[in-house]
């Protein structure tokens, strides 16, 4: 019987086959290659369609769902086909570092039974239509924060963790939110299990210093909104984290009561 796969990596993508490149190419130079991709588009551009017939391969799968509400939906539906063991994420602006997948089996501190995330590489750019001009890097170790702290605000991007398929079926991104969503798929996996931290870098997060859609829910104030929602999604009663929500609402520009937080 044929050995099941380890890694499925689920790709979200949006009209931007130039950037869904680069991510693609960094998945395939990986030195280690029990992987699937799992690509899921919400849109059926001949650009994305070009993307998936150059870089899949036999036994990765292509999604192609025109009728879906943005990541969330196509991040649950990635996950739903996904034939792996493990899951990991890949949003189609970033990228992975090629030995990332070897450093995570080889990892003397992988669980299994629990959510496991790692440092990443920030890499600040600015896109011009497909011209794509990198302006700095910076390591970001993120061991020493602990993931109590995702209850007031997030600190680990979405590529940066790994955890079992028989966890990512049972949990899925909130497909009603504009912004966020990942961070508020976080708090739902850290309500119900353990985070483990691996000292170990992997994912490129590529921040965009023009538009994007968190920069633009920043712009137009509807991220304060979504950081509200989420707080009164997921209440707490501890007081040294509604004092974290307030300072992150401080940051935001809103000083608002604890009680409400």
């Amino acid at each position: 019987m044929k050995k099941a796969t380890l890694f499925s990596i689920v790709v979200t993508t949006h009209s931007r086959p130039h950037l869904l490149e680069r991510a693609l190419l960094s998945i395939l130079a990986q030195s280690f290659d029990d992987f699937e991709i799992v690509l899921a588009t919400d849109e059926p551009s001949i650009g994305t369609k070009e993307m998936a017939i150059r870089y899949l391969r036999d036994g990765d799968i292509f999604l192609v769902l025109p009728n879906a509400r943005g990541p969330s939906e196509t991040r649950n539906a990635g996950i739903h086909h996904a034939k792996g063991r493990y899951i990991l994420f890949l949003d189609d602006d970033d990228s992975f570092a090629e030995n990332y997948l070897r450093d995570i089996v080889e990892s003397q501190e992988f669980r299994t039974d629990a959510i496991n995330y790692v440092n990443y590489d920030k890499l600040t750019e600015i896109r011009t239509g497909t011209s794509v001009q990198a302006i700095s890097t910076e390591k970001m170790h993120i061991g020493a924060t602990s993931p109590d702290s995702l209850l007031a605000s997030n600190f680990i991007p979405n590529n940066c963790f790994v955890y079992s398929a028989q966890i990512a079926k049972t949990t899925h991104f909130d497909q009603h939110l504009n912004s966020h969503e990942d961070w508020d798929y976080l708090i739902s996996l850290v309500m119900k299990y353990e985070f483990n931290f691996l000292d170990i870098y992997g994912p490129v997060v590529h921040v965009n210093e023009g538009e994007s859609r968190n920069n633009d829910a920043k712009a137009d104030g509807t991220i304060v909104l979504d950081f509200l929602s989420i707080y009164r999604k997921w209440p707490v009663k501890e007081q040294p984290v509604k004092q974290q929500r307030k300072e992150t609402m401080q940051y935001l520009g809103f000083d608002l009561p604890l009680h409400l937080l």
